[in-house]
């Protein structure tokens, strides 16, 4: 009887040794778990911080191309309105001169109101090609900031969803 008390004893410390070892790996199995969860939060924070500034970028990146667009269409319609005045200005002249050289036939200088016209009308086309070339490093910029946004859409594709456990 003696020899089964010891057997049972010797179960009994052998079962509370493996039933330590098995709560000792579930510890470590909670920490882990609890440090893939904090991991996980801390990515969908990211996740959330990353999309937030996509869609500033995407809002700034609107309102940027509205304002540029509507500052050309305005400097388009401005220079169109020049343009038109100008030859409006330049045929009423060509009529005056006509009717000045029959008036004066010796007299053929040009007049000096003509010529600052044809000075201004080449400032407004040295202006209408700089404003393209600023159109063109708008689109330019508008295109990097696209990419931008591309790529920090992937980014946010690439991290992992934010799930609760």
């Amino acid at each position: 009887m003696e020899q089964i008390d010891i057997m049972v004893s010797n179960k009994k410390l052998d079962w509370e040794r493996k039933m330590r070892a098995l709560e000792t790996r579930l510890d470590l199995r909670d920490q882990e778990l609890a440090n893939a969860q904090t991991c996980l939060d801390q990515k969908g924070q990211e996740v959330g911080l990353l999309r937030q500034k996509l869609d500033s970028l995407e809002k700034c990146n609107l309102a940027m191309t509205q304002n540029y667009e509507g500052q050309l269409q305005a400097l388009k319609a401005q220079f169109s309105k020049l343009t038109s005045n100008f030859e409006k200005l330049r045929l009423h002249q060509m009529k005056q001169d006509k009717a000045h050289r029959k008036e004066f036939p010796h007299r053929e200088d040009m007049p000096f109101e003509l010529s600052n016209l044809s000075q201004k009308l080449e400032e407004f086309r040295a202006k209408s090609r700089e404003w393209d070339k600023q159109e063109i490093l708008y689109q330019t910029h508008l295109v990097s900031l696209d990419a931008q946004q591309k790529l920090l859409s992937e980014k946010g594709a690439k991290l992992p969803n934010s799930t609760k456990w």
